[in-house]
């Protein structure tokens, strides 16, 4: 190699090697890479078939089955919009219809959602700061609910994506690219109804700049999205009314019943020693809020509004609308939130070492969080970790104590792996779906209804 050569060469090395600033806000998405790889090494290809979640299995089991020419809402009962599934049926089309490889698919792409969420509170909280300390700690406090780093590892979760492609919409708009931005925004919508508060963020954001062009563009990638997203629901399955249904009535007649204080004390044991974190994240919040509100561009600027929005919005989810407290991953949307709000507390601490006492805190949270208690669970287990299950022991499935009257059914893992393509719509008989059930006195082995017989049986119950 001639000298010109290696003078190049050298040149090149040097322009991609990371500065310490760059390294500080990169550092965060290079824990998770490691994170994930450790959980899909060590989890997901440790075993000739691997671990998997219950709701996982749904997910992908139905992404298979319309494949096969299922049709969402008429063949298979579901509450939510039908992004999930088209999302698992285009995996299951690359997988060529092997199970284990659909699984694994769905692995990569739940842990690549991690890596992208991590990195886009990193760069939003950058932006907002200007803090190259503050922005990665609010990168690594999405590491404080121990089930978010090994989750992925037990199959596709929709609550990641739509997480992703919320803050992915918010990162758009303040790039100038309002009409991806539009698109994201949807995106997280379909992957669950209540993300709708990020199609209002960046509506709101155009607005409040008063620039129409943006606004045009934003409208009009949603709704394209939007069009798109739901063209199988009206050309190909034929369940338009059903969908009405189940994601817009079901919601609303079959809700967690469980009061405040009891959705408070299963966020502090789902969070376990992070909790006080938690504590943290919501003052930096609060911060925000006054920051906005009166007016004061200090750490946090008048455009900023959408941080204590969105976590209010969240908030109220959790412990008002929708917190299934026997688990975790409901909690995952207003994580991202306290993160960002750990990095606003983070930048009003000017002091050095009081900056360095909550990075050490972190840290040691962290440690017990992801290596003792999210994957070892040397102390006790605060995450579903399901291990490899005999097939036979899948064969049926135990109900709720209050529904054990109803005819058993295989477990939807069983389901998945069998590659059963099941003859009700009502195959897999989770607590929502029994709930609904029981409303309008119906049966397990009974079509599902469509707008006009839904209204009649809640009409008559």
């Amino acid at each position: 190699m001639s000298r010109r050569h290696k003078d190049q060469l050298r040149d090149l090395l040097r322009s991609l090697a990371f500065n310490p600033h760059d390294r500080r806000l990169a550092f965060p998405v290079l824990f998770a890479v490691g994170v994930e790889l450790y959980f899909v090494l060590t989890i997901t290809l440790g075993s000739a078939r691997p671990p998997m979640a219950p709701d996982a299995g749904i997910f992908q089991h139905l992404g298979w089955y319309l494949t096969r020419g299922g049709r969402l809402y008429v063949d298979a009962w579901e509450p939510k919009l039908p992004l999930s599934y088209e999302t698992t049926g285009a995996l299951a089309m690359l997988a060529g219809g092997d199970m284990y490889r659909l699984h694994l698919l769905s692995v990569v792409l739940m842990s690549g959602a991690v890596c992208g969420i991590v990195g886009l509170v990193v760069i939003l909280v950058y932006d907002i700061t200007g803090d190259d300390v503050a922005a990665p700690l609010a990168g690594l406090s999405m590491f404080l609910l121990p089930g978010f780093a090994v989750r992925p590892a037990y199959g596709f979760k929709a609550k990641y994506l739509l997480v992703l492609c919320g803050l992915l919409a918010i990162y758009l708009y303040t790039r100038g690219y309002p009409a991806l931005s539009g698109v994201a925004a949807a995106a997280s919508v379909g992957y669950w109804q209540a993300a709708a508060i990020f199609p209002l963020v960046v509506v709101g954001l155009a607005i409040q700049q008063r620039d129409v062009r943006a606004l045009e563009r934003v409208v009009a990638g949603g709704l394209g999205f939007t069009v798109v997203m739901l063209a199988p629901v009206f050309l190909v399955w034929h369940s338009a009314s059903e969908m009405v249904v189940q994601v817009l009535l079901v919601p609303l007649q079959t809700e967690e019943q469980a009061s405040v204080l009891v959705r408070l004390v299963a966020g502090v044991i789902h969070f376990k020693w992070a909790s006080p974190f938690v504590l943290l994240g919501g003052l930096g919040l609060v911060h925000a809020a006054r920051c906005w509100l009166a007016g004061d561009d200090g750490v946090v600027g008048r455009t900023d509004w959408w941080i204590p929005v969105g976590a209010a919005w969240f908030a109220f989810l959790i412990f008002f609308v929708d917190f299934e407290t026997g688990g975790y991953t409901d909690l995952i949307p207003g994580l991202a939130f306290v993160a960002i709000g750990v990095g606003i507390v983070a930048t009003t601490l000017r002091d050095r070492r009081r900056r360095q006492s909550l990075v050490a805190a972190l840290v040691l949270v962290l440690v017990v969080n992801v290596a003792v208690l999210g994957s070892v669970g040397l102390v006790f287990t605060p995450v579903e970790t399901p291990g490899p299950v005999p097939m036979s022991d899948l064969e049926t499935t135990d109900l709720p104590g209050a529904y054990e009257e109803s005819e058993s059914v295989p477990d939807v893992r069983y389901i998945y792996w069998q590659q059963i393509e099941p003859s009700t719509c009502h195959y897999r008989l989770s607590v929502m779906e029994l709930r609904w059930l029981d409303r309008v006195d119906s049966t397990t082995d009974s079509r599902c209804l469509d707008f006009g017989a839904a209204r009649t049986r809640l009409a008559s119950g």
